[in-house]
């Protein structure tokens, strides 16, 4: 007998839910800005900076009651950044331009009114590095130094030895780049019932990458992290009735 009054109360709930569950289909864009997390305590007069970036995707909510749902993203997503020496070094940089494509999967809580909405989302993603771009001025040891006044004096080696510029795609290597990236993400946002169908959203997002861009190919390495900031916007359209 209990067993049947739990499979009935299970049924109801299962109704319910079915009742009110909808299918949704969108599009989104944004921009962002993309941290290196790592240390480089290890080389002298180098920093990482960030670098803007951007994203664009196809949203894909399951929308189970008014509170509750299931969303996925899939998108193309940049997540680049930039090193830059200093002191002796200052002028030698390089601009790495990483291109992802990538599918957030997350549980979309929403709460508020009937048209103004307020929401936030929890979940994980993967990724691919599909493809890098190199860009930036690198010293030129076995040029010939440039010639100088006898009362010049400066603290970059540029100014004394020549240097050399390049802007070439990025040829992975599979021994040492690790392509496939796993992570969490966070992200909170307000939505705007424009019609019954059309719902207009505002976004800000997090993305913490759980994997290193290296693999381990050498001793005493250095872990390196993305770290995206999002800030996007989107329209969706609900299916069905």
């Amino acid at each position: 007998m209990k067993k049947k009054c739990l499979l009935f109360v299970l049924c109801i709930i299962a109704g319910t839910l079915t009742s009110h569950a909808q299918w949704s289909l969108g599009l989104e864009a944004g921009y962002n800005k993309n941290y290196l997390f790592t240390n480089s305590g290890f080389r002298a007069f180098t920093g990482y900076k960030p670098e803007e970036g951007f994203n664009i995707g196809i949203p894909v909510k399951y929308t189970l009651n008014d509170w509750f749902g299931v969303q996925a993203d899939p998108q193309f997503i940049r997540k680049s950044n930039r090193i830059e020496r200093s002191g002796f070094f200052e002028g030698v940089y390089q601009k790495n331009t990483n291109s992802y494509i990538q599918l957030p999967l997350m549980a979309h809580f929403t709460f508020g009114g009937h048209k103004l909405k307020g929401f936030f989302n929890l979940g994980g993603y993967a990724g691919y590095w599909t493809a890098s771009h190199i860009k930036g001025t690198q010293l030129d040891v076995f040029g010939q130094p440039n010639v100088v006044p006898d009362d010049f004096q400066s603290k970059r080696y540029l100014d004394y030895i020549p240097g050399y510029n390049y802007d070439e795609q990025y040829n992975f290597d599979s021994r040492r780049d690790r392509r496939i990236e796993l992570g969490v993400l966070a992200g909170t946002g307000v939505s705007y019932q424009l019609k019954p169908r059309y719902e207009l959203f505002a976004e800000g997002r997090y993305y913490r990458a759980l994997t290193d861009q290296q693999k381990n190919y050498m001793l005493s390495q250095i872990p390196r992290y993305n770290d995206t900031f999002v800030i996007q916007v989107g329209c969706m359209y609900r299916l069905g009735k």
